[in-house]
């Protein structure tokens, strides 16, 4: 058995020939050691399973660990090969770019390119490092095997980047003619919308005052300016469609696109600028309207306000809307934005009197409603608390209680103002119940 189990498991060998020697000594002086035998034949067993399993755990550990560690290593030695080949193919296309945009142009290029073959560098070292030192730590290897992955994946994303620039770049070189055709045609277009920006000016300037034609006032102006810098520009690039000046078409073409498209803007806004001026006009006349309904139905509230001082605040702003509208009527519509912003002022401040009125007069309404209850319990209170005080029964203390009960009874009573007049009976009850609980307490 313990044969068969040194074939199964390496490193066993030398226990079976130990245990093959010992079965012929066993076989010799069998009757004599047949117990000795037994004992030792189980103890060399033991051992050997023991054995066994202790190499078994070590291979089973080194093998989860190694696949992970060749892959890391794979990995960069494959990210090394491909940098290595990148680095080489773009000092190719460096002196291409060069050639055919300038060295400014190409300046971006040149610095990723000194960027990557530094980072080469330093990976090829860490690459050197890990092939001499055989006795390199698993977590030695892993850790420069990541450096060496991190530099070079890196670098040629830094290279990517820089060459899809350059490709994009070379595609609006080739796509120059059409570029530039366009972009006349634009110039043309925007030109022709110049006559028409001058005449909306002008009505905008006899309809409207200066303050609210101020934001567009220079448009036409500005826009012609532009259209002329951006024919310069297109003018500059055709002169270099020869092909000798390549990095020149491109800078000049998009300088006229943007100087076009400003204009354009500009020709868009003093219209949009036109068309706000109508709908505020639109909305002021409107506001007008509101204004003096709110006007009408506000003389209402100031001719029976629930306080004088609520009807003369009411007054006041109902004066300030009349104002308003009489000078926004003369020429407000002039500056129809500033004529709204001035109605909408004075408004405010009128609803906000109407709401302190409506306030008020909610608190009027409810005092009404709570102060026969609050007078009827203040009498029968004092009729109460004279009542038991009848004779020598309650104290000074007692009896000027119930005299101010019955004091702020009679304003109570007297008072026009029903909220005061519910404050006051609610004060004669409270004195006329002390008076009751200290005339109680006097008879103690």
């Amino acid at each position: 058995m313990l044969v068969m189990l040194a074939r199964t498991i390496p490193g066993l060998s030398a226990v079976a020939d130990s245990t093959a020697v010992a079965d012929s000594s066993a076989a010799v002086g069998a009757v004599v050691g047949a117990g000795i035998g037994a004992v030792t034949i189980g103890l060399l067993f033991a051992a050997a399973l023991a054995v066994g399993f202790a190499v078994l755990v070590r291979r089973g550990r080194a093998a989860s660990t190694a696949p992970k560690r060749d892959e890391i290593g794979r990995r960069a030695n494959i990210a090394l090969v491909r940098l290595d080949d990148d680095v080489a193919s773009m000092r190719d296309e460096l002196g291409f770019a060069v050639a055919q945009f300038g060295d400014a142009r190409a300046a971006t290029l040149a610095a990723a390119l000194d960027n990557a073959s530094a980072d080469l560098a330093s990976a090829f070292v860490l690459k050197q490092r890990l092939d001499d030192a055989a006795s390199d730590t698993p977590t030695q290897q892993r850790e420069w095997n990541g450096q060496i992955l991190m530099l070079c994946e890196t670098a040629s994303n830094r290279l990517a980047a820089q060459r899809a620039a350059f490709d994009s770049l070379r595609g609006s070189e080739r796509d120059a003619p059409n570029d530039l055709q366009a972009v006349r045609e634009r110039i043309v277009r925007e030109q022709s919308r110049l006559p028409v920006a001058h005449e909306l000016l002008s009505r905008l300037h006899s309809r409207y005052a200066p303050a609210a034609i101020a934001p567009v006032r220079e448009i036409p102006d500005e826009a012609e300016r532009l259209l002329d810098a951006a024919r310069t520009s297109a003018d500059s690039a055709a002169d270099n469609l020869d092909g000798t000046g390549a990095t020149a078409v491109s800078v000049s073409i998009r300088s006229s696109e943007q100087h076009a498209r400003r204009a354009a803007q500009l020709l868009d806004e003093i219209e949009r600028h036109s068309a706000a001026l109508e709908s505020a006009s639109a909305r002021l006349a409107s506001l007008i309207d509101e204004a003096r309904s709110e006007v009408t139905a506000a003389r209402g509230v100031r001719d029976s306000p629930p306080d004088p001082a609520t009807g003369s605040a009411i007054a006041e702003a109902i004066a300030r809307v009349e104002r308003t509208l009489a000078e926004v009527t003369t020429n407000g519509a002039a500056d129809p934005d500033a004529a709204i912003a001035r109605i909408q002022a004075t408004a405010d401040a009128l609803d906000t009197a109407l709401a302190g009125a409506r306030n008020q007069q909610q608190r009027l309404t409810h005092a009404r409603e709570a102060l026969d209850g609050a007078l009827l319990t203040a009498r029968s209170q004092i009729d109460t608390t004279r009542a038991y005080m009848v004779g020598p029964r309650a104290g000074a203390e007692a009896r000027t209680r119930l005299a101010e009960a019955e004091r702020l009874l009679a304003l109570a009573e007297a008072e026009s103002d029903p909220v005061i007049a519910l404050d006051t009976a609610r004060s004669s009850a409270t004195y006329s119940r002390d008076a009751d609980a200290l005339a109680r307490y006097d008879l103690l």
